[in-house]
């Protein structure tokens, strides 16, 4: 099984809405599995991931406005 890191959701808070996150982060927001993050985004739940070379990240302010019911 592979480790993930756990995120730094302070970091969250401050970084800026055009910053990225990956999907460790999204799915602690969310309080739900990676697996559910990808599942929710498949069927446009969420808001969807963009590929920055080989990672999948959110942007922070799409994530937010999700968040906040937006």
């Amino acid at each position: 099984m592979a480790q993930t890191r756990s995120p730094d959701l302070a970091a969250f808070d401050k970084a800026p809405d055009a910053a990225k996150v990956r999907v460790n982060t999204v799915a602690a927001l969310y309080g739900v599995s990676e697996v559910t993050i990808w599942r929710r985004a498949r069927a446009g739940l969420i808001p969807a991931p963009t590929k920055i070379g080989g990672t999948t990240v959110w942007s922070v302010g799409d994530v937010r406005r999700h968040l906040a019911g937006a």
